[in-house]
């Protein structure tokens, strides 16, 4: 019975860390170029279980096997769905969305950083930073300073007055899943990235998040159900531990 309170008190362990990942998700439904978490979950090993039958002509005891017991399961790890979100036209200059694959490079006081979350902005200087303020790198890892009407085509090449001024940093990775996710839409690595060759710049446009909210919604539900029955299991099993407790054996 105590190895059912462990495995119950594990399940709501498991059904809580999900439900901080699917509310994260639904909190982040409207949140530009956000990618989906997704909670994976594995088992501990299973126990088997037997009895010792004794033969009629034997002292021996041989064990006959019952079935397997579960012994709960754990969160083995948060991966983020990388599937585009849905384009969506701004007619801002400074939005930008990459097509298929690709990831601005920033510049953050942590180091270089990256993202497919292209609203970027001009401060008062002329940089091109993100809306955090963290200055976007070309080709050659230096700022960009735009001064003047400017355009950026599907290459990523920023013209200024009609002008090539440089071309926008995109890059990719052989395994975008060893990319670890730091805050919402930033992500940092230290494996090697390779420049897209033929990168989709979408100017006037922002790619929307992954998350679709009403799929989510029943997943929390489900997530929410499944707290509850390892609740009432944990709640069981303590009212039967305290009747064997304070009622079994009891005399006069």
């Amino acid at each position: 019975m105590i190895k059912g309170l462990y495995t119950s008190a594990s399940g709501m362990m498991l059904q809580m860390k999900k439900q901080d990942v699917v509310a994260n998700n639904i909190a982040n439904s409207d949140t530009t170029a956000f990618k989906k978490d997704i909670a994976t979950s594995r088992s501990f090993p299973e126990m088997l279980i037997s009895r010792l039958e004794q033969t009629d002509q034997s002292s021996t005891k041989t064990p006959t096997v019952i079935g397997a017991l579960g012994t709960g399961a754990v969160i083995d790890g948060v991966i983020t769905d990388k599937t585009q979100g849905n384009l969506q036209q701004t007619d801002n200059p400074t939005d930008l969305a990459i097509k298929d694959e690709g990831y601005f490079a920033i510049d953050t006081p942590e180091g270089e950083r990256f993202t497919r979350n292209g609203a970027f902005k001009i401060d008062g200087e002329g940089l091109l930073t993100t809306s955090q303020g963290y200055p976007v790198l070309d080709d050659f890892d230096d700022y960009i300073y735009i001064d003047g009407e400017f355009t950026i085509d599907s290459s990523g090449m920023i013209y200024v007055d009609d002008m090539e001024l440089t071309m926008l940093k995109i890059v990719d990775f052989e395994d975008d899943q060893l990319l670890e996710k730091q805050g919402d839409v930033l992500y940092a690595t230290e494996d090697p990235f390779m420049f897209v060759e033929n990168p989709n710049i979408l100017q006037g446009y922002l790619e929307g998040s992954n998350v679709n909210a009403v799929k989510e919604m029943v997943t929390l539900i489900n997530v929410v159900r499944a707290y509850e029955t390892n609740q009432k299991m944990v709640q069981a099993m303590d009212e039967t531990l305290d009747t064997a407790i304070n009622e079994v054996g009891r005399t006069g």
